[in-house]
C-alpha cells in the first residue's frame, strides 16, 4: 500500500514540475500548435504550401499528433499553459469557497459538444471562407501568453481587449466547473479528443472490483463517468491519474506505469519543441508605421538605392532592429540586429516574414498567425530601413534634375 502511495506521489510531482516548467518557460506552446495547424491547412486550400517554410509547424505538429495518437493527451494535462492555470484555479477555488456547479453526466455530456461546433466554425468561417478572424487581439489565448510569460509584460492596454475579456471570462468559470475551457470550449481539445481515441496508452479498471464509491468518477478533472467503464476510452482523458490517486481498492491501473508514460511524452514534446526552435533561431540572416504606407505603395519592380540601411519596428515586447542590404536595386539580404520578442514567437516571424520580403521585393507580406506582433515589428523595421533608402533616392534625383 505504502509503495503504491509512493508511485502515485511521484507521479504528481512529475506532472506539477512538467506544468510549473511548461507554464512559465513555454506559455506559447497552446497558440503555436493552433497556429500550426492553422497556417498548414490554409497553406493547402491555397496550393502556397512549402515545406521549407512550413518546416517548423510541420516538425513540431507531428511531434504533438504522434504522442497524442500513440499515448494520448499528455499536451493537455501536463504542457498546455491554458490547462495548467485552470488546474491553479480550481485548487484555489477549492481552498477559498465551496460554490461548484455539480454538472450532470447528460448536461456534461452535452455541453462538451459545443468545442467540436467551435471548432467547424473555426474551420468554415475563419480558415476557409475567411467571413470572420481571431485578431491578436480578439483571442484569449494570445492575451493570457503576453502575460504569463517571464519576458516581462507588454502594454498593459491589451488588457483593455475582446480577448482580455474572454479571457476573464473562461477565469471565472475555471473557479466554478474543473477544465471549464477544457471540457467546453477549447478547439485543440476538439481535435485532441478524436485523433486521441485509439492510443495504445489506456488506464483500466475492472467495474466488478468496485465499491459504490465512484471516487474515480468524482475526481475526474474532465467529468468522464469512470464508473461506467472498464477500460478509459473517452478522447475527453488528458492523463492527469487523479482517478489512480483516488481509487480506495487500487482497482485502476495503466500500463506502462504513469511516471514512464509521463517521461516518454515529455522528452518528445519538449526535445522536438527545442529542436524546432533551435533551428529556426539559426535563421535570422537572409541571402506598421508611416514608413510602411510609404513603402507600401511601391511595386515589387522598383529599385531601391544600394547601400545597407537600418531600421526599427515595435515587436511583441520591444524595438526589433534590422540591418537591410540593398544591392544592385534590390533588396538582397536582412539581417535582424536585435529584439527582445519571445524566441519561439519571434523564429516563427523570421523565418517566414524576411524570405517573403526579398522574394517579393516588399514589405507587403502577411503576418504569421500566432506571432503577429513580432510579425508587424519586423515589417515595420524594414520599411523603416527602405524608407531611408527612398529619401536617398529621392535626394539624388533632385541633385540630378529630375
Amino acid at each position: 500500500m505504502n509503495k503504491q502511495k509512493t508511485k502515485f506521489k511521484l507521479t504528481r510531482i512529475i506532472r506539477r514540475f512538467i506544468q510549473l516548467f511548461a507554464f512559465f518557460l513555454m506559455p506559447g506552446l497552446f497558440i503555436s500548435i493552433y497556429s500550426a495547424i492553422k497556417n498548414i491547412y490554409v497553406a493547402l486550400i491555397q496550393g502556397t504550401f512549402s515545406f521549407s517554410t512550413q518546416s517548423y509547424d510541420l516538425l513540431f505538429l507531428i511531434t504533438v499528433i504522434l504522442v497524442t495518437i500513440l499515448m494520448g493527451r499528455f499536451f493537455c494535462g501536463y504542457f498546455c499553459a491554458f490547462g495548467s492555470m485552470a488546474d491553479f484555479l480550481w485548487f484555489i477555488s477549492n481552498k477559498v469557497h465551496k460554490l461548484k456547479f455539480r454538472v450532470s453526466d447528460r448536461t456534461d455530456h452535452i455541453l462538451k459538444q459545443f468545442k467540436y461546433v467551435f471548432l467547424a466554425f473555426i474551420i468554415v468561417f475563419i480558415w476557409t471562407l475567411g467571413f470572420a478572424s481571431f485578431s491578436s487581439t480578439t483571442n484569449p489565448w494570445t492575451i493570457f501568453g503576453m502575460y504569463v510569460s517571464i519576458s516581462g509584460w507588454p502594454s498593459p492596454v491589451y488588457l483593455l481587449s475582446w480577448g482580455a475579456l474572454l479571457l476573464l471570462i473562461i477565469v471565472i468559470g475555471s473557479l466554478f466547473i474543473e477544465r471549464f475551457f477544457c471540457r467546453y470550449i477549447c478547439p485543440l481539445g476538439a481535435i485532441f479528443s478524436v485523433i486521441s481515441l485509439g492510443r495504445l496508452f489506456r488506464i483500466k479498471k475492472t467495474r466488478n472490483s468496485c465499491g459504490a464509491c465512484t471516487f474515480c468518477t468524482q475526481k475526474c478533472a474532465m467529468g468522464i463517468p469512470l464508473y461506467q467503464v472498464d477500460r478509459v476510452t473517452s478522447g475527453e482523458c488528458i492523463n492527469c491519474f487523479q482517478c489512480l490517486e483516488a481509487c480506495p481498492r487500487k482497482n485502476v491501473s495503466a500500463n506502462p506505469v504513469p511516471a514512464v508514460a509521463t517521461a516518454m511524452a515529455a522528452t518528445a514534446i519538449i526535445g522536438l519543441n527545442y529542436v524546432g526552435t533551435l533551428s529556426m533561431s539559426t535563421s535570422e540572416n537572409y541571402s506598421t508605421s508611416s514608413a510602411v504606407s510609404q513603402i507600401s505603395s511601391v511595386s515589387p519592380s522598383t529599385e531601391y538605392t544600394d547601400g545597407v540601411y537600418s531600421g526599427t519596428g515595435s515587436g511583441f515586447r520591444g524595438d526589433t532592429t534590422v540591418s537591410v542590404t540593398v544591392s544592385g536595386g534590390k533588396i538582397t539580404t536582412i539581417t535582424v540586429v536585435s529584439s527582445v520578442d519571445d524566441a519561439q514567437y519571434f523564429n516563427r516571424a523570421v523565418s517566414s516574414i524576411i524570405p517573403s520580403i526579398i522574394e517579393q521585393q516588399s514589405v507587403n507580406v502577411s503576418t504569421v498567425s500566432g506571432a503577429t506582433f513580432s510579425s508587424n515589428g519586423i515589417i515595420e523595421a524594414v520599411a523603416d530601413a527602405l524608407s531611408i533608402s527612398f529619401v536617398n533616392q529621392n535626394s539624388s534625383l533632385q541633385r540630378h534634375g529630375h
